[in-house]
């Protein structure tokens, strides 16, 4: 979430704009607008100032500003934009500013005005239903979903995302019967991925069928997902040789992804091979420094080693990482002898 300053920044920018100050002023929190004088933004800018009334120069530097995640300067200038045509397009980029600065409580208010004034948008419907789901909001967002559904029964997004909130209130059974009911409607792959995702969680061997449909599409044999699926259900039902197989495919794939290191290593682990583990372990924090769980669980291996001084300084590094991480707070307080 944005802070008050960074609000009361971007208040400013819209004063700036409204009073046709020039690009070269800075507001109260010391943001200086004058970066839109500089490199990459100088051409559009001087062209703005040329022809201040041109939607589309607001809408190329929005879009210039926004990869380079100046976010509260970019909702500005789709703000000037709007001002000066107040379209459908302009409206679902403002919102879509909003989310990426991470301003979802403005998001929220935005669309609950933009879906009265754009009754037939359902972009603008269904990002309501987001925002809503973001804000923890969760029963009126479950009602703007139904609502969309009550419109459209084929809405396959409208059912993938009320799945998503069911997910969210850790209500499984009910987000599986909405993505199979999106998946039959529309055979996406994020949606297969999903549902090989909780089917592996649930040891359910349609998570294999799922995975396998993924793979069948993925002609450059590039996604690791479908496979590491694959390897958890085989993990879940105990068969952890075919499990490492696919951890190790995953890895080939995509020497970086740090989950797959994770659970191979939990494997080891398991099977009480700790050198195994603690090098899997290793090899996770290696792909990234900033990954608490691989501290977590070398910490796990030195506390089975009766190498209290290494477990304890795992547990403290992953709870530096991760202020939630009560794992590892509790197992620092079992390897103390405080618990």
């Amino acid at each position: 979430m944005k802070s008050l300053f960074a609000i009361l920044g971007l208040a400013i920018t819209f004063l700036f704009y409204a009073c046709g100050s020039d690009v070269n002023s800075s507001d109260d929190n010391g943001q200086n607008t004058n970066i839109l004088s500089m490199d990459p933004y100088k051409p559009l800018s001087d062209s703005i100032n040329a022809d201040n009334k041109n939607t589309e120069l607001y809408i190329r530097r929005a879009s210039l500003l926004t990869r380079n995640a100046e976010h509260d300067l970019a909702y500005a200038d789709l703000q000037r934009a709007w001002e000066l045509s107040q379209v459908e397009e302009i409206a679902e980029m403002k919102v879509s500013s909003l989310f990426m600065a991470g301003r979802n409580d403005k998001a929220l208010e935005l669309l609950k005005e933009l879906t009265v004034r754009f009754p037939e948008n359902t972009n603008l419907k269904r990002r309501l239903g987001e925002a809503l789901l973001q804000n923890g909001q969760y029963d009126k967002a479950l009602e703007a979903y139904d609502k969309m559904l009550a419109e459209d029964s084929l809405d396959f997004e409208a059912w993938f995302e009320k799945a998503m909130l069911y997910l969210e209130k850790k209500d499984t059974p009910s987000a599986l019967r909405h993505l199979e009911t999106s998946f039959r409607i529309q055979p996406l792959q994020m949606t297969a991925l999903s549902l090989a995702n909780l089917y592996a969680e649930a040891r359910d061997p349609r998570s294999l069928d799922m995975a396998d449909l993924v793979i069948g599409r993925d002609s450059v044999g590039e996604m690791p997902d479908p496979y590491f699926i694959k390897g958890i259900y085989f993990a879940n039902t105990g068969n952890t040789a075919k499990a490492l197989d696919q951890f190790n495919q995953v890895i080939k794939i995509d020497w970086k992804f740090q989950e797959a290191y994770i659970e191979k290593g939990i494997i080891y682990f398991d099977q009480k091979n700790l050198d195994e583990a603690l090098k899997q372990f290793k090899l996770a924090a290696t792909v990234s420094n900033t990954y608490a769980d691989a501290y977590y669980w070398q910490g796990r291996c030195y506390e089975k080693l009766g190498k209290k001084e290494e477990a304890l300084s795992n547990y403290a590094k992953a709870y530096s990482l991760d202020r939630n991480f009560t794992e590892a707070v509790e197992a620092a307080a079992r390897v103390k002898g405080e618990k």
